[in-house]
């Protein structure tokens, strides 16, 4: 009987529960908890159904609500360019939700910015208050292997290029947008350059494009340099790029990929 009621209690408490996770539930959790669970002889258990059901309701209560103790580990991140009308944060005006992927785990829906000028994520941690307002972290570039940006309009995916493996490729270490992985490949370095105006400091976003066609990446600073990479297949590439109106210091990320997509169907159909 005493079992029973406890059941009975937990059915009318999980559904509430149940609804505000579901839509909400982090990728990292796979599929959603599936009701409909047997055990090994094919026949339901309300007793295990009962106990999974608590189990999945606490991993994902502590994986939302929990402060992410991994990631606060960082040091305190001042805000260094309060005075300075261009700032190294990139896309500051534009909301976004953000995700962080450590050696050890995935973490989402934070709230993060990222310094294009130290190369450096910020987490802003929303568990805690000081002096009213929440802390803002640089995290521990040593736990990182990359991290995801999500805005209305694109969603940026950015990897932790390390040393010695990204000098084999002819990348500094730090991170990079991944933009398009192929036969060929495409990653942003999104960077600041300081200056001085008007006895203030100031930061010019001025993000660099490198390309790959082999074993190591190539900054792209014109079209004649972008057009080597491309071997035999160059004048190939010149037309298409002439018939797209495509104009390589103006070009943006989409066209870029555009370009490297045909250059990889044209090394695919003569092997």
């Amino acid at each position: 009987m005493k079992f029973r009621c406890i059941t009975y209690k937990v059915k009318l408490i999980l559904p509430f529960f149940l609804l505000l996770l579901v839509f909400r539930a982090p990728a990292q959790n796979g599929a959603f908890l599936n009701t409909d669970s047997r055990n090994a002889s094919g026949t339901s258990d309300p007793k295990s159904l009962t106990d999974s059901q608590i189990r999945y309701i606490k991993s994902s209560y502590s994986e939302k609500v929990e402060a992410p103790k991994e990631l606060i580990n960082g040091k305190e991140y001042e805000s260094y360019y309060a005075r300075s009308e261009l700032k190294p944060l990139l896309f500051i005006n534009k909301k976004r939700t953000g995700t962080i992927f450590t050696h050890t785990r995935q973490y989402n829906n934070l709230t993060l910015q990222y310094d294009t000028f130290l190369d450096e994520v910020i987490y802003t941690d929303a568990t805690r208050t000081i002096n009213y307002s929440f802390p803002q972290i640089a995290l521990n570039k040593d736990i990182l292997d990359g991290f995801n940006l999500y805005f209305d309009d694109d969603s940026l995916i950015f990897k932790y290029f390390r040393l010695p493996e990204c000098s084999k490729v002819n990348l500094k270490e730090g991170f990079y947008e991944v933009v398009y992985i192929g036969k060929s490949k495409f990653v942003i370095k999104h960077t600041s350059s300081f200056y001085v105006k008007d006895g203030l400091n100031e930061y010019k976003y001025s993000p660099e494009n490198y390309i790959s066609t082999g074993d190591a990446f190539f900054r792209i600073n014109n079209k004649r340099s972008f057009l080597k990479l491309f071997g035999a297949k160059s004048d190939e590439i010149k037309r298409y790029i002439h018939m797209s109106k495509i104009r390589i210091r103006q070009a943006d990320k989409e066209q870029y990929v555009s370009i490297l997509k045909f250059y990889d169907s044209l090394i695919t159909s003569t092997r």
